[in-house]
Formats: C-alpha cells, sequence, structure tokens
C-alpha cells in the first residue's frame, strides 16, 4: 500500500519503519530539517524501549542514553523530600539521539522530504482523502495517509476544525547543557527542585555521557510571562534565572553556564482527546491524535505505541480475506482512545498537583502510568 506520511518527528518515523516492514511504501513529508532536529531529551519506559529493539532501532553506543534509577524531588533548598525508584530498564535519551537511530532503521525505500508542509486535505466520496495539498502547493496521493504532524497539527484541525484547544497554564523552558560536574552529581537519577509555593519547578535529566537536560515548569498564571513580542526564548531564560537565582545548586549554576542557542519553549496546549483517530484512509498518530500534558512523560512512548497498534492493525487487516481497511482502522482508534484517556487525566491530575504548594506527604513521581 501507498502511504504518506506528514511528520518526520518520532511518531512519523516510527509508524515508516513499523509499516515498511510490512512491505507498504511510505513517504515522509516534514515542514523543515530545524523542526526534525528540534527537542532536548525525554525519559522512555521499558516497553517502548523493547518495542524499538524488536522492530531493530540500534539503541546501543552512543545511542545508548542513560538508565535511570531513582526519582529525587527537592526542596528549593536541596533538600531530598521524596524518593522513588523508577521502573527498572527505564532509560534517559537526548532526542537527536533517538531521531538519528529511527532514521538509520527507515526502510531505504521510505525517503523524507523536507521543506513540506501540510497545509490542507482534500475530500472525496464518502469523506475519503483523495488528496493532501502542502503549503507549496504540491498535491499528494496515497492510499493512506497519516498526520504526525505534531501538537499543532493541521490534519487534526481540518479533521476537528471546532475541537476546543487552550495554551496549558504550565509551560516548560527545556536547556541542554554540557556539564560533567552535574553528571557526577547526577548520577542515574532524575532530580526536581520544587518552589515550596508550588508553580514553578527545575529538573535535571542526563541524557548521554556528556549532557545534561534541564527544565524549568512555570505556572504563567503566577509567574507573569514576558511581553507577547518578547516572549521568546531569550527572555524566557532570562525569567526562569531570575526566578531561581538562590536555589541549590546545581540548578542556577547549569542555568547560567548553558548556550542560549540550546533553550527551547515548550508551549502545551490543552484539550480533550479528539473522539477518533481515523476517518476513513486518514489516521492520526503522536502528538496530532493526543496532545498530552508534559507532566505525564508519555508523549513519546505513546507516539511509539501508535505506530505498533497502527501496524497490527494493518497487518490483521492484509492477512483477512474479507478485511476492510476501515474496521481496521476503527480497531487502532479504539485501541489506542482508550489508554490515551487515561493519560489525558493523569496529565491533568499532576499539573494540579504542581500548582499545589510543595510537601513530603504531596510528592509525587511525575510520569503517568
Amino acid at each position: 500500500m501507498d502511504i504518506a506520511i506528514f511528520g518526520a518527528g518520532i511518531a512519523g518515523l516510527m509508524a515508516a519503519i513499523t509499516l515498511g516492514k510490512q512491505g507498504h511504501s511510505c513517504r515522509l513529508y516534514e515542514r523543515s530539517r530545524e523542526a526534525h532536529d528540534a527537542g532536548m531529551g525525554f525519559i522512555l519506559m521499558p516497553e517502548a524501549i523493547l518495542y524499538l529493539h524488536s522492530l531493530g532501532v540500534n539503541l546501543s553506543g552512543e545511542f545508548s542514553g542513560i538508565p535511570l534509577h531513582r526519582y529525587l524531588c527537592r526542596n528549593a533548598q536541596g533538600e531530598v523530600l521524596y524518593e522513588e525508584v523508577i521502573p527498572k530498564g527505564s532509560r534517559s535519551f537526548r532526542r537527536r539521539d533517538l531521531m538519528a537511530a529511527l532514521v538509520n532503521a527507515l526502510p531505504a525505500d521510505s525517503p523524507i522530504i523536507f521543506n513540506s508542509e501540510l497545509e490542507w486535505l482534500d475530500f472525496g466520496d464518502g469523506g475519503r482523502i483523495s488528496a493532501a495539498i502542502l503549503r507549496s502547493g504540491t498535491r499528494v496521493t496515497a492510499e493512506l495517509f497519516i498526520a504526525a504532524d505534531g501538537t499543532r497539527s493541521r490534519a487534526r484541525e481540518v479533521l476537528f476544525p471546532d475541537w476546543p484547544t487552550r495554551s496549558a497554564q504550565v509551560i516548560e523552558v527545556v536547556g541542554l547543557a554540557r556539564c560533567s560536574e552535574t553528571l557526577r552529581w547526577a548520577g542515574n537519577n532524575l532530580n526536581k527542585f520544587h518552589s515550596p509555593d508550588g508553580g514553578l519547578a527545575v529538573g535535571v535529566l542526563p541524557v548521554d555521557k556528556e549532557h545534561v537536560v534541564w527544565f524549568v515548569q512555570v505556572d504563567t498564571a503566577r509567574f507573569a510571562p514576558p511581553p507577547a513580542k518578547e516572549g521568546n526564548a531569550l527572555s524566557w531564560y532570562a525569567l526562569v534565572r531570575k526566578l531561581t537565582r538562590g536555589w541549590a545548586h546545581p540548578a542556577p549554576h547549569l542555568l547560567a553556564m548553558t548556550d542560549p542557542d540550546q533553550i527551547h519553549i515548550w508551549r502545551p496546549i490543552d484539550a480533550d482527546v479528539v473522539p477518533y483517530f481515523h476517518q476513513q484512509n486518514l489516521v492520526l498518530a503522536g502528538d496530532a491524535a493526543h496532545p498530552f500534558s508534559p507532566f505525564t512523560s508519555q508523549g513519546v512512548a505513546s507516539a511509539i505505541a501508535d505506530a505498533v497498534a497502527l501496524a497490527d492493525a494493518l497487518e490483521t487487516w492484509t492477512k483477512s480475506v474479507n478485511g476492510h481497511l476501515a474496521k481496521a482502522l476503527a480497531n487502532y482508534s479504539k485501541e489506542r482512545h482508550q489508554q490515551c484517556e487515561q493519560y489525558l487525566v493523569q496529565g491533568r491530575e499532576l499539573a494540579q498537583k504542581f500548582l499545589a504548594p510543595i510537601s513530603e506527604t504531596e510528592c509525587w513521581l511525575p510520569l503517568a502510568t
């Protein structure tokens, strides 16, 4: 089957890998090389890592990440308020490394076509997509279209034009730093420093043998963001440095030593899960289907699970004598929708806990399960 995939992030690459192994012909369309390379790092749970290994994705050597052992919740003075073992087999990765490992695992006939941003979908008879229109005006035809075009998915907007979304109350300022001292301090642990009043936290996550990712979570209702015209990475960077001045080592040191070019602002959206993840020959996957709160740490793992579930559904369809593609995609949608609803609820619960004052009895592992 001829498949067009929009978005060459983790969801899109995984879809191309899983479906390519079944003999389908996949083309990936990505809006820019910069978007493809963006991002800092994340945590992967054991099940997601097993999926990747089973698909031949090489996570050894430079792509191996860091095994995670414990989560340490600290106050702003660095005192440990709460400690929990992270599920065995979990690892942290630099996003660049996982992306490279996925690209290396792509079938040879699955090209990534850059400068190809999705603009519109042409609907034919019965709600089927007859063509996808790129911003350049190019028409893309295929038997199956997979929209993996991110949190602000154009395909999701076209499919659900009136679906309510709003900017999440908590944003993240994320940075990448090379710091051997902090790597020794962090070990194999995720550390997170919290303001006593809630609504402000600094996380420190080792992602390879040389780098740590730091992230500052900010309640924008409590801490006034920079004016819109100045709301870029540098102005946010200046704000979070000011807010965390005087916090325990290594938080202020990490922020101060970070190259401003290695800083990213993550502006999540808050939206209910859309009613379904497919219509006729169009499928939503990854953040396009279910933009989660960053508190869940499930965005990457769920993108991987989407691709695996979609491949399983299509394999069942191809092996069935009287199978229908629409039914197979409906099964994919139902299976993934149920799990994503749970993560959405947990993400909102974790966000509310974050906004409350921190205490030894109100600490939590920042991960939906």
